[in-house]
């Protein structure tokens, strides 16, 4: 007998096996399925598949870097990438791109690669309408031109099977375009900031795409690129040009001119005066304490955060630096706008650690600075209205969700620890309106007080024993407690596989026993394809845990607006 027939078989002796059970009016285990429309999990229990576009949604929140406790990150890779295909197969392709377009022009994302990927495989699709939508979205997905070098470089892995070049005329003149459609300002920046990136450069990019430069002030650009700086200065040295051109050429020569001095007065001045940034300078430029003090005054927040630990072990910081940090990291217009919450998360979590993840440096992290990060992790994320709901807030402690997030140290328990705080604070404002909670093989409450940092919670839900999963624990307790909730939120990976009921089924004894409809929002930490919410039960929402538009998805169901 084949292996087909054989899972067939056993799929039969689980429906008898179910209806058995049913008949006599016992639960149902998790080691069962409820109805033929529940699949095995990675884990061993039965749950529900999620639909495909909530798939796409959860690998552009999280992508597949680093895999699951139960999956590993190349078939997690390749799962992801045969939901692309099915979703252009079913004519869903520029749906599929506006999906893409929008979670990197929100920020939704922490990182660019999912997203990047996603829209390599878009180009390369035989539909004609994907493709175009593709190409079309590369001027707005690709933001920057170390995304531009990484869309590239997915093309040509994707290629590497296919007999076909990859270079026809789309592609080109989106290259072209990207260039075109640059302030020449911006795009000196640009190409002397980004230089190249997976073995591409702009000089390659503009030569493979034919870029026709579209005015004068990207053709000096394109020829800086090509040619050089002395090939500038010889044609332009001569011009008459215009205030533009002049601007461009003052910003290139200074550009130039830092990687020729050892000067750190002369370094100081031309970073001042032509707002130069770290990439621009010269590894020897950046042992210096005074450089690296003018470097931060306009330093991106993001770039900031990233090296706070560096600053520290090297002594930039003293006090008058210490509170420019502070006040940066208080910018609430440019922390809801252009830094994503997982970053913060990854800075708070990194900084307050006091050793980078390779190497040997070393740090005492600042109480202000790290007060300064708790804050703004809370900050980052955008407002909403507080729901007045009573909630009940669990999060998923069990073993696997010790797998990394986003390829970072941050385990997927801490990322879910502190949605679950931000939760908290947006969505009720009152301590008495939510109940917190851990759990694995069992349910643990969390005492959460209104002066705890976010790191202070992690520690404490970190101290929990950790196990199998079940996901079914938070509602279990309200029932056996007597807990009112409106809506339970639980951060998990869907995993689950131990309890002696389903979550579903739980939650519905639940309703009966308690008069309410409560409703339940299951938030994804990882990227794979299962669900603990029935899709067929209007009071059940399946969301990705880490999109920063996810506290407003929950505030619009919680409140029946979706």
């Amino acid at each position: 007998m084949d292996g087909g027939v054989s899972r067939g078989n056993h799929r039969s002796l689980q429906v008898q096996e179910v209806e058995q059970m049913e008949a006599t009016g016992e639960t149902i285990p998790q080691s069962l399925p409820l109805n033929e429309q529940q699949v095995l999990n990675s884990a061993g229990g039965f749950t529900w598949e999620v639909n495909d576009m909530t798939r796409l949604r959860r690998f552009l929140c999280f992508g597949s870097e680093g895999g699951t406790y139960y999956i590993k990150e190349q078939q997690l890779a390749l799962e992801n990438a045969l939901v692309l295909s099915r979703l252009i197969e079913d004519g869903r392709g520029v749906e599929v791109v506006q999906e893409i377009k929008t979670f990197s022009l929100e920020g939704r994302a922490a990182r660019a690669n999912p997203a990047l990927f996603a829209l390599a495989v878009c180009s390369q699709h035989s539909d004609i309408k994907t493709k175009q939508a593709a190409f079309k979205a590369v001027r707005e997905v690709c933001q920057l031109p170390t995304h531009l070098f990484t869309f590239i470089q997915f093309k040509k892995d994707l290629k590497e099977d296919m007999k076909c070049g990859m270079w026809g005329r789309a592609l080109r003149k989106a290259v072209a375009d990207w260039y075109n459609e640059k302030d020449a300002m911006y795009l000196a920046m640009a190409v002397t900031k980004y230089k190249q990136r997976n073995g591409w450069s702009h000089k390659d990019l503009l030569r493979l795409s034919h870029m026709k430069p579209a005015n004068e002030g990207l053709a000096l650009v394109a020829k800086y690129i090509t040619k050089g700086w002395k090939a500038v200065q010889t044609v332009y040295n001569e011009k008459e040009n215009s205030d533009c051109i002049r601007k461009v050429l003052q910003y290139l020569e200074a550009v130039e001119k830092v990687k020729h001095t050892t000067d750190e007065l002369e370094v100081i001045h031309l970073i001042e005066e032509h707002k130069l940034v770290r990439e621009q300078l010269l590894p020897s430029h950046l042992k210096s304490k005074e450089v690296l003090k003018t470097l931060l005054k306009e330093m991106p927040l993001t770039v900031m955060m990233r090296n706070l630990g560096k600053m520290t072990a090297d002594m930039v910081l003293t006090t008058g630096e210490v509170a420019m940090v502070c006040e940066k990291l208080q910018n609430e217009n440019i922390l809801k706008a252009q830094v994503h919450p997982f970053n913060v998360l990854m800075a708070l979590e990194t900084y307050k650690k006091g050793s980078g993840n390779r190497g040997k440096l070393t740090w005492n992290p600042d109480k202000d600075i790290l007060e300064a990060l708790d804050s703004a992790f809370y900050t980052s994320f955008k407002n909403v209205e507080p729901t007045e709901k009573r909630l009940v807030l669990a999060v998923d402690v069990s073993d696997s969700k010790n797998s990394p997030v986003l390829g970072s140290s941050v385990t997927a328990a801490s990322v879910a620890a502190a949605m679950t705080m931000v939760s908290q604070y947006q969505l009720t404002r009152r301590l008495k309106d939510s109940q917190i909670g851990v759990f694995s093989h069992s349910m643990v409450p969390c005492p959460v007080t209104a002066d705890m940092t976010l790191a202070q919670v992690v520690k404490e839900f970190e101290k929990i024993t950790m196990g199998a999963t079940d996901c079914a624990l938070p509602i279990l307790w309200a029932l056996e407690t007597n807990t009112v909730a409106d809506v339970f939120i639980v951060f998990t990976d869907n995993e689950t596989w131990l309890g002696d009921i389903h979550p579903a089924e739980a939650l519905r004894k639940y309703r009966n026993k308690m008069g309410i409809f409560s409703k339940l929002i299951v938030c994804g930490m990882t990227s794979d394809g299962f669900t603990i919410a029935d899709p067929q039960d209007r009071g059940m929402l399946d969301i990705c845990g880490f999109d920063s538009g996810a506290l407003g998805v929950i505030q619009s169901f919680v409140m029946d607006m979706i």
